[in-house]
């Protein structure tokens, strides 16, 4: 599998704080309010602030969000200096998806990105969340940035074990300063 288990991923975002007894209010990333179960140890993150290490103590969900009390946080003047930072935990504390069930950011970011032949277009730079769909940031060999809409048009499989994602690019996705048969940069004579 891709990725150190140990390495901390982003689990939510939009933490506010929420009422008097120090609940927070947090956005799942994953849509599910109960990723936060008690005994979770999570990290807040905001720039320009120390990193602060926090543990679950127990959660609700309300509709997709996650109302969260934590063993550090007493009261909500506690709970106000959290505003507007983020929440991440060791990758392998995500919820197994089961077979069917997709993948996590973490795990493709980094793939190998190749065609239906097996021919390398280059690696997963970038995952990018949209209304409709995501769109796959893909970096050729010579560092040119594209993107793939992941729908089943375009995006064939997920090889998590060979390191790979397989591609069927139709003619005019990639761009052509990106195709592996693209000329190199121009040489500077020397």
């Amino acid at each position: 599998m891709h990725g150190d288990a140990g390495e901390l991923v982003m689990i939510g975002t939009g933490v506010r704080a929420h009422g008097v007894r120090g609940e927070v209010r947090v956005a799942p990333l994953s849509g599910d309010p109960q990723r936060f179960g008690a005994g979770l140890s999570v990290v807040w993150r905001r720039d320009g602030f120390a990193d602060r290490s926090l543990t679950v103590r127990r959660a609700r969900g309300k509709g997709e969000l996650a109302y969260v009390f934590f063993d550090e946080i007493a009261d909500r003047t506690a709970a106000e200096p959290l505003n507007g930072g983020q929440l991440w935990a060791r990758a392998d504390s995500s919820p197994d998806l089961g077979e069917d069930g997709g993948w996590y950011h973490h795990q493709l970011l980094g793939l190998e990105v190749v065609d239906e032949a097996g021919s390398p277009l280059g690696r997963l730079t970038g995952i990018f969340d949209g209304p409709a769909h995501d769109n796959l940031e893909v970096t050729s060999p010579g560092g040119v940035t594209w993107l793939v809409p992941a729908v089943p048009a375009f995006l064939l499989r997920v090889e998590l074990e060979a390191g790979r994602v397989v591609l069927r690019p139709i003619p005019g996705l990639i761009p052509e300063a990106a195709r592996p048969d693209a000329p190199g940069p121009p040489s500077d004579g020397g």
